[in-house]
């Protein structure tokens, strides 16, 4: 199951093994058997690198690998591989500031435990209120932007960078610097009294 599905979405992406290898921090043999169906011994580390390579859930991968084993694999888990999971399954709590310059926080906004992991360490992730930052019909003034400081965006990946004086939502381009990669946006709908 988790085989066919890893070969099928590398595929899509127009990846070699050798390319997702190198994307995920793997080794090729690593992802060769993994597409072969040998993944009784795969870590939870393994496939949060893996799914972040093909960006999709880890938890979608998670629930493929369990399909194929039997159900007492389960209660051959180490205390701490389950606690592990368990804190995976919890939302991670982003601090939210005012601005990009703002040091005040003036919120807290909850994502999903994936957003937050690359490799099973924690990433550090900020929320900025989009007070007057606008892209296209994805992000709208007043929604809040998940962004991350220290990751390395693809091509096309919407981000955070100066343009002169001012700092723009756009695509990354390879030639530029950014400020932060935008992970997720949380559209603010007000309610109604």
């Amino acid at each position: 199951m988790l085989g066919d599905y890893v070969k099928e979405t590398r595929s899509k992406r127009g990846l070699s093994q050798a390319e997702l290898a190198k994307l995920a921090d793997l080794s090729p043999s690593f992802i060769c058997r993994i597409e072969k169906g040998d993944y009784k011994s795969v870590t939870l580390a393994s496939l949060s690198k893996l799914s972040r390579a093909l960006k999709v859930s880890v938890h979608e991968m998670s629930n493929l690998v369990l399909e194929k084993g039997p159900k007492d694999d389960l209660l051959k888990k180490t205390p701490y591989e389950i606690i592990n999971e368990l804190s995976l399954s919890l939302p991670a709590i982003v601090p939210v500031y005012a601005d990009i310059d703002s040091k005040q926080i003036i919120e807290y906004a909850f994502v999903p435990r994936e957003l937050a992991v690359d490799g099973g360490r924690e990433m550090k992730l900020i929320g900025i209120k989009s007070s007057d930052l606008e892209y296209g019909n994805i992000v709208h003034k007043g929604d809040i932007i998940i962004c991350g400081k220290d990751m390395q965006p693809s091509p096309g990946d919407l981000c955070l960078k100066m343009e002169g004086e001012q700092m723009i939502i756009a695509p990354y381009n390879k030639k530029e610097d950014i400020f932060a990669l935008i992970i997720q946006v949380v559209r603010v709908v007000k309610h109604l009294n």
